[in-house]
C-alpha cells in the first residue's frame, strides 16, 4: 500500500505554475498599465504639440495679415508718390515747354530786330556805294580826261626825247675811242638815261684838288680855265693816279678802270667855272675786269 503523503509528479508541477502565471499576469497588468499610462502621456505631448502648431498657424496668419496690410500701405504710397512724380514731371515739362518758348521768342524779337538793322545798314551802304559809285565815275571821267592828256603829253614827250636824242653826237675820245653819245646839258642827260646804255652819275666839284668820290672813283680838280673852258683833273681808280690835263667842256675824258670793266669810263664837264666844273661820270653797265 502506497503512501497517501506521497505527492505525485503532476501535483508538484500544478504548484509551482500557479505562481509563474500569476507574475505573468501581473506583469502584463504593469506592463498594459505603463503603456497605458505613456499613451496618456504622449496623448498630452501630442495636445501640446498640436495647440502650439495652431497658435504658430494664428501667428503666422495674423503676421501675413500685417504684411498684407502693410502691402496695401506701401502700395497706396508708391501710387501717390507715382502720381505726385508724374504731377511734378508734367509741370516741369510744361515749365520747360514755356521757358523755351519764351526763349525762341526772345531769339526770334532779336534776330528780327537785328535783321532789321541789317537791313537799314546795308541801304545806307548801298546808298552810300551809289553815291561812291557816282564821284568814281566821275572822277574815271576826270582821269580819262587826264589820261588823255598824259598820253598827249607822253607822245609829246618820246617826240622831244627822240628829237633830243637825234640832236646828240658822238665824238673820239682823248684815248682815240669812239666815245657814246655825249649829253651837254641836264635834258640831253636825260635822254641818255632813257636809253640805258650806261649808268650817269652827276657831279659839281669844287677847283682845290682835294679828291672827291664820284661813282666808284675817285676826282681831284686841280685848274680850270674859263675864257677856253679847259681843265685839269686827276683821275684816281685802282691805286692809280692819272692826270687829265687842258681837257675841254663837252669833251669825252677816257680812262680804263682794270678791275671794273673791258669798256672805257667816260668823264663829260659840261659847264666851267672859276672854282668849279660841273658834269657827269659814263660808267659801262658791264662790270667785268678787263684783262
Amino acid at each position: 500500500m502506497e503512501n497517501s503523503n506521497q505527492t505525485s509528479p503532476k501535483s508538484g508541477r500544478g504548484t509551482w505554475a500557479i505562481p509563474v502565471l500569476a507574475g505573468a499576469f501581473a506583469l502584463s497588468l504593469g506592463i498594459n498599465g505603463y503603456q497605458s499610462v505613456r499613451l496618456h502621456d504622449v496623448n498630452q505631448e501630442v495636445d501640446t504639440v498640436q495647440q502650439q502648431v495652431s497658435a504658430l498657424q494664428a501667428n503666422l496668419n495674423s503676421i501675413d495679415k500685417t504684411l498684407q496690410d502693410n502691402l496695401g500701405v506701401v502700395r497706396t504710397d508708391l501710387d501717390a508718390t507715382r502720381k505726385e512724380t508724374q504731377e511734378s514731371v508734367n509741370k516741369a515739362a510744361m515749365a520747360a515747354q514755356i521757358a523755351a518758348r519764351r526763349h525762341a521768342d526772345k531769339i526770334v524779337s532779336n534776330l528780327a530786330k537785328s535783321e532789321a538793322e541789317k537791313a537799314k545798314q546795308l541801304t545806307e551802304e548801298l546808298t552810300q556805294v551809289k553815291e561812291t559809285t557816282l564821284q568814281a565815275n566821275s572822277k574815271i571821267a576826270d582821269v580819262t580826261t587826264d589820261v588823255g592828256a598824259v598820253k598827249q603829253d607822253v607822245v609829246k614827250t618820246q617826240s622831244e626825247l627822240q628829237a633830243t636824242i637825234a640832236d646828240l653826237h658822238r665824238a673820239t675820245g682823248d684815248m682815240g675811242v669812239m666815245s657814246g653819245l655825249i649829253a651837254t646839258n641836264a635834258k640831253e642827260l636825260g635822254a641818255l638815261r632813257e636809253l640805258g646804255d650806261r649808268n650817269y652819275v652827276e657831279f659839281e666839284l669844287p677847283r682845290n684838288g682835294k679828291a672827291q668820290r664820284v661813282g666808284d672813283i675817285q676826282l681831284a680838280v686841280k685848274k680850270t680855265d674859263v675864257k677856253r673852258s679847259k681843265f685839269t683833273v686827276d683821275v684816281i681808280a685802282d691805286d692809280r693816279k692819272i692826270e687829265k690835263k687842258d681837257k675841254t667842256a663837252n669833251e669825252p675824258v677816257q680812262f680804263y678802270v682794270l678791275s671794273k670793266a673791258r669798256q672805257p669810263y667816260e668823264l663829260v664837264v659840261n659847264e666851267v667855272t672859276k672854282n668849279s666844273v660841273k658834269g657827269y661820270l659814263a660808267v659801262p653797265k658791264v662790270q667785268i675786269a678787263r684783262k
